[in-house]
């Protein structure tokens, strides 16, 4: 249906009677209104098809059907639900009115015609038609502005996290460039992996996945706070050394607050600090800083946790040696219902081929 794009507004007359069809006519013409007139429902629907009124006139007892049951079909369009239409009819009974108002329409014209009521009643909601559209016109122009700066302001917090990413990459800390970048690449394929599945299905967006995406390039940043020489260390750390690595998860989850003070308005920032603070926790709750356990540990955090671990063991380290494909994923597959959420690394190990190692 063709919207009406002139200035002059246009009514639809539906009246099976031609005398009363033409009397409305030039009773709206008379207004300075577009009158187009059909004895039917069939013609009405013509009509309309080439071009949408902004009002409609509708007679209630016509031959094909019952104004009552076009007015009820024409609630059910969407492009035609609301045009406000007024019953016309010699039917002046309580009921008759109360049923013409269950079905839609917004007031009645009693015939004969009086070309002041009809004016009047035309007039008016005529206007509230028009009030309404002109509502409905600013807001889609205020949710497009809302939602373009919506999305440079994800934009500009996505350019930011990349930059700390950048960050820890460049601090050569551990040497870990390629690891970053590993973990990053295989969290998305995780996280859209998720999707597919009968638990995920569907829960996951397009937006959350490039969060845990960008999430896990930065998930070591607190590591800029531990000491070089314990990072660095080719032996066992002893226990004050192990405390203050451990911290490297708050820590880095304060250095992205500090940079992001309304961490909950942001959906990247917001994961990322998730994964920054509780990549260690443990499926059974024995991991760090929070002990968080199961499903209270965040999901991206579950998932940056399981390929994080197993880019990790297939590296070489200043303390150890790589471990072989096969002792990782054994290494893997034991961490099942301990380290590891049992769901996620199952979907792990069937995408596990497809993963930069």
């Amino acid at each position: 249906m063709k919207q009406n794009d002139k200035q002059i507004p246009v009514i639809l007359i539906v009246d099976d009677v031609e005398v009363n069809a033409r009397l409305l006519k030039k009773m709206v013409e008379k207004m300075g209104y577009q009158g187009l007139t059909a004895t039917g429902v069939k013609e009405a629907v013509s009509q309309m098809q080439k071009e949408l009124p902004q009002l409609i006139l509708l007679d209630i007892m016509m031959p094909d059907m019952s104004g009552y049951q076009f007015c009820e079909l024409l609630k059910e369009n969407p492009d035609t639900k609301d045009i406000p239409v007024i019953f016309v009819s010699a039917a002046s009974e309580l009921d008759d009115k109360m049923k013409g108002f269950q079905v839609g329409a917004v007031d009645f014209i009693s015939k004969p015609f009086d070309y002041g009521e009809v004016a009047m009643r035309v007039n008016t909601h005529l206007k509230m038609y028009q009030m309404k559209q002109e509502l409905e016109d600013s807001n889609r122009r205020l949710s497009i502005i809302v939602s373009e700066q919506a999305k440079k302001y994800d934009e500009e917090q996505k350019r930011l996290l990349k930059a700390l990413a950048k960050i820890t990459e460049g601090s050569n800390a551990t040497g870990m460039t390629k690891h970053l970048e590993n973990v990053a690449y295989n969290a998305r394929l995780l996280a859209q992996a998720l999707n597919f599945t009968e638990k995920y299905e569907n829960q996951i967006s397009k937006t959350y996945i490039e969060a845990v995406e960008l999430a896990g390039a930065v998930h070591d940043i607190g590591k800029l706070t531990v000491p070089k020489e314990i990072l660095d260390k080719p032996t066992k750390l002893t226990e004050t050394e192990w405390e203050i690595m451990k911290h490297h998860t708050d820590n880095g989850d304060e250095l992205i607050r500090a940079a992001y003070p309304d961490v909950e308005d942001n959906t990247f920032v917001k994961v990322a600090c998730d994964v920054v603070r509780s990549h260690h926790e443990d499926w059974d709750g024995s991991g760090y800083p929070d002990g968080l356990k199961g499903s209270d540990i965040p999901l991206s955090a579950r998932i940056v946790k399981i390929v994080d671990v197993y880019d990790s063991i297939l590296s070489d380290r200043c303390y150890r040696s790589a471990y072989t494909k096969e002792e990782s994923l054994a290494y893997m597959k034991q961490g099942s219902k301990s380290r590891f959420d049992p769901y996620i690394l199952e979907v792990f190990l069937k995408i596990e081929k497809q993963l930069r190692k």
